[in-house]
């Protein structure tokens, strides 16, 4: 289990990338602890969300929709982690590949698990902090 730590993040050691990581683990946490307000906290005002079978979701009140369904009426645990991070040459955008783990119970009550990847795209804000702009995700069967 990943563990939450402080959300604004001082880079220690000014990779940009690793800022990404400490973001997404982070983010994950907050998922994990069915956070709705953290786990969208992560978003740019203007960010989107692409769900699987789904419309796409722009803005926080839109994506806390998409959250909120995942996380409190589903009871969905789930987690993610990335496998790639590429930061653009101007340090200004950046996207990380990576998986998803996402456990819920079908309707007879029965645990389902669901093994996916996903992108995400990273803007850096004027503050200096990264935001997510875009998340799309989808199941790998």
């Amino acid at each position: 289990m990943l563990l939450l730590t402080s959300l604004s993040l001082a880079k220690t050691d000014g990779s940009d990338e690793e800022a990404i990581r400490k973001l997404d683990t982070q983010w994950s946490a907050a998922a994990q602890s069915k956070d709705v307000d953290k786990t969208i906290s992560f978003y740019a005002e203007d960010g989107s969300a692409l769900p699987a079978n789904a419309p796409k979701a722009t803005g926080k009140e839109q994506i806390r929709a998409v959250w909120s369904h995942l996380l409190s009426e589903l009871k969905a645990d789930v987690s993610f982690a990335p496998t790639k991070i590429e930061v653009s040459k101007s340090k200004d955008m950046a996207y990380d590949v990576g998986t998803y783990e996402l456990k819920v119970k079908d309707a007879q009550g029965n645990p389902m698990t669901e093994i996916g990847k996903y992108v995400v795209v990273w803007k850096k804000q004027p503050d200096k902090q990264w935001k997510v702009m875009a998340d799309i995700f989808n199941a790998d069967k």
